[in-house]
C-alpha cells in the first residue's frame, strides 16, 4: 500500500506517519510532502501508485481544496481525504463536493483517525458524526465497504476499530457511546461481513 501525507506541520505529519505505520495491518510505504507544490509534483508523477492521499486544508502556498479540485479533474480515480484544523461543516461539504472521500479533523483522537483512514481505504466516506447532522438529508448517511455491504457511518467506524483489535469497551470510549450500543453495532457489522466472530473478521482479507 502506498500513501501520500501532505501537511506542513512536521510534528503532526510525523505523528500521523507513525500511527499509520503502527496500526495498518499491511506493508505500507508512506511518502511525505509539506506544500501544494511538492504534493502536486508527486501526484502528477505517481498518481497511479498512491492508494490514498491525506491532504491538509491549509498549506503555506495555498489551500488544499485547490489541489483537491485539480486532482479530481485530472485523476478522478485517486482517493483523497482532507485533513483540517477546522471542524467546519461548510468546509467539509465543499471538500466532499470536490471529490474528497473523507473529512478528518486534526482534533480527532489517534485511534479514530486511524479508523477513519481505514474506512476510506475500504471504500467508505468518513464524516465526523457531529458534523453529519449538517449535511443535506439523505446524503452520506451510509457508505460502502470494499466488500460491497452497506453500513451506517457509525457501523463503519466500529468496523474500522474492530479491524485494529479494539474491544467493545475501547470502542465505546473512543466513539463516546455505550457498550450496549457498541454490542448492537458489532452484531450488525459481523453479519454484514459474513462472519460470526471477531477472529473471523480479523482473518478475512
Amino acid at each position: 500500500m502506498h500513501l501520500l501525507v501532505v501537511d506542513d506541520n512536521d510534528i503532526f505529519r510525523q505523528m500521523l506517519v507513525y500511527l499509520l505505520q503502527d496500526f495498518l495491518q499491511v506493508k505500507t510505504t508512506i511518502v511525505e510532502a509539506d506544500s501544494l507544490e511538492s504534493a502536486g509534483r508527486l501526484i502528477h508523477e505517481f498518481h497511479n501508485t498512491f492508494d490514498l492521499v491525506l491532504l491538509d486544508h491549509e498549506l503555506p502556498d495555498g489551500e488544499g481544496l485547490m489541489l483537491l479540485e485539480e486532482v479530481g479533474s485530472q485523476y478522478p480515480h485517486l482517493n483523497v481525504a482532507m485533513l483540517s484544523s477546522w471542524e467546519d461543516h461548510e468546509l467539509m461539504q465543499q471538500s466532499l463536493e470536490l471529490g474528497a472521500s473523507g473529512y478528518i479533523p486534526k482534533s480527532t483522537t489517534p485511534a479514530v483517525m486511524v479508523g477513519a483512514i481505514q474506512l476510506v481505504l475500504a471504500g467508505g466516506t468518513y464524516i465526523p458524526p457531529h458534523l453529519l447532522e449538517h449535511m443535506p438529508k439523505g446524503r452520506y448517511t451510509s457508505s460502502s465497504t470494499a466488500g460491497g455491504s452497506h453500513l451506517t457511518q457509525r457501523q463503519l467506524e466500529v468496523l474500522a476499530l474492530l479491524r485494529i483489535g479494539y474491544s467493545n469497551k475501547e470502542i465505546a470510549r473512543e466513539l463516546e457511546i455505550s457498550e450496549a450500543t457498541v454490542k448492537a453495532h458489532v452484531t450488525m457489522v459481523l453479519r454484514s461481513q459474513g462472519v460470526s466472530s471477531r477472529t473471523q473478521l480479523l482473518d478475512k482479507k
